[in-house]
C-alpha cells in the first residue's frame, strides 16, 4: 500500500472520529444546560455518625436549585425525623435559584433516616434524605 493510500484511509477514519467527538461534546454541553434548569435538593453526605460529645457537631450541607425562582421568595425545608417529628426552616434562595444551607448534626440528633422536603409557594417541589448512624 502506498503512502497516498494510507493518508486517504487515515483521513477517512480521522474525520468521522473528530465529528463524533464534536457531536458527543455538544450533546454533553446541552445535557449539562438542561440539568441546571431542573429543580432539585441534595445533601453533601448521605450518612453521618452521631457525634459522641455535646461539644462537637457535624455539618450537613443542603443544596439545590429552584427553577423559576422569584427573587426574595421564601422557601421552606421540612425535615421529617425518624420519630415523625418535624423541623421547619425557612430561608431564601440566591436570586438565580441556587440553594445552600448548613444544618448541624449533634449528639441529640435522632438516629435513623431523615427526609428533607423543599417547599416553594406552598408546594412540595423536591425531596431527599440522609441517615444518622449510631456512634457505637
Amino acid at each position: 500500500m502506498s503512502i497516498s493510500h494510507r493518508i486517504v484511509l487515515s483521513s477517512k477514519v480521522i474525520v468521522p472520529l473528530l465529528l463524533g467527538i464534536v457531536a458527543i461534546g455538544l450533546m454533553q454541553f446541552t445535557f449539562a444546560e438542561e440539568l441546571e434548569e431542573v429543580t432539585f435538593v441534595t445533601v453533601d453526605e448521605e450518612k453521618f455518625k452521631q457525634p459522641e460529645s455535646k461539644y462537637s457537631y457535624q455539618q450537613l450541607i443542603i443544596s439545590g436549585f429552584i427553577e423559576d425562582y422569584s427573587r426574595g421568595s421564601l422557601i421552606t425545608f421540612v425535615i421529617i425525623l425518624p420519630d415523625e417529628s418535624q423541623i421547619e426552616i425557612s430561608t431564601y434562595a440566591a436570586r438565580n435559584g441556587e440553594i445552600y444551607m448548613p444544618y448541624h448534626i449533634t449528639d441529640d440528633s435522632v438516629i435513623g433516616i431523615h427526609k428533607i422536603i423543599l417547599i416553594y409557594h406552598d408546594e412540595e417541589i423536591a425531596s431527599t434524605s440522609f441517615e444518622i448512624l449510631d456512634n457505637q
